[in-house]
This record gives C-alpha cells, structure tokens and sequence, in this order.
C-alpha cells in the first residue's frame, strides 16, 4: 500500500520536530561570541562580585534545573523511540490499511499529548516556579516542580490547571516537589 506525500511529509516533519526539541533541550541555549570586526573595550574593568554562598545557591538551583532537564530528556527519547516504531509500520509497505491507521492514530495522540505536557509545563513556570515537568500516564498525571516548598494554594492551583487541559480527574493527579 503507497502512503501519499501529504502523510509522508506529515509524519517527517513531526519526527524532525521531536528529534531536534531532544537536540535543543541537550544543547541549551547558544551564548553570543563578540565578532572579530568589534571593538572590544580595553579600559573596562570587569569585577565577579559573586560570593561563594551564591555559587552555591547557583550549584543547588543548577542540580535542580538539571532533574527536570534530565527528567524532560527521558520523555522526549521515550517518544521519540515510540514515534520511530509507529514510523518503521507507516513506511513498511507491508502493513495493513488497519495497522497504518493505527500507527498513524498512535502518532498524532503522542503528537497531541507532547504538545499538551508542553503547554501546561509554560503554564506552570508562568505561575512562578522555576521548572516543572508533567508526566502523563494513560488515566495518571504527575506533575513535579522545581520549588522550596508547596502551599495548599498552590497544588490546588496545579492539579486545575491539569483538570482543565488534560481532562483528567483531580483523583488522578498527583503533585510533586523538588528544590
């Protein structure tokens, strides 16, 4: 069976897309180098006013930061594994008409629910916490956030936030915490 150019060009862009937010989220933002044709300022003094207890705070928020990015990485090669073996049955030109519509079906939910978790994770870091990530199971969604502390205020102020864009019950929300 031929897939038309449409689906194919379709699954290669979502599979692009998944590869390089894996690549982006490992890589981190690129810094600005100083071009050769400016001038650099020779006079300037720079001084670090930074003490060691900030390095510290900065080492303890950096191995946080780390978790979630860590945590984040996992998800997005766990998918990605699974988008690739949905792929291998969209382009094996043996498959079924019922097991290319499943694949495809399996693709876009992952494509769906990806796109949420993302959503509700800007969501999250809108509200003032530093990181978060959400991890979504089949009727189970855990959320854990980079935070000193939760409130009462607060996880109910999460556990709406899943309510209202994964449509899940509050039962089946958990929330979580890490410094």
């Amino acid at each position: 069976m031929t897939m038309n150019k449409q689906t194919v060009w379709l699954v290669t862009m979502l599979t692009l897309m998944v590869v390089l937010s894996a690549y982006y989220i490992v890589t981190g933002p690129v810094e600005p180098v100083e071009q050769a044709g400016q001038p650099s300022k020779e006079n300037e003094v720079q001084v670090d006013l930074k003490t060691e207890e900030a390095d510290s705070k900065d080492d303890i928020q950096n191995a946080g930061s780390d978790y979630f990015v860590g945590y984040q990485l996992q998800r997005n090669n766990l998918r990605s594994k699974m988008t690739e073996e949905y792929m291998n049955i969209l382009t094996n030109p043996k498959s079924s008409k019922e097991e290319l519509e499943e694949a495809q079906r399996k693709i876009d939910q992952l494509m769906k629910v990806d796109k949420t978790e993302s959503v509700l994770e800007e969501l999250i870091r809108n509200e003032g916490f530093r990181d978060a990530v959400v991890i979504s199971g089949d009727k189970h969604v855990d959320v854990i956030v980079q935070s000193e502390k939760l409130t009462h205020s607060q996880v109910v102020k999460l556990i709406s936030l899943v309510k209202k864009h994964m449509d899940v019950p509050a039962t089946q929300v958990s929330v979580a915490y890490r410094p």
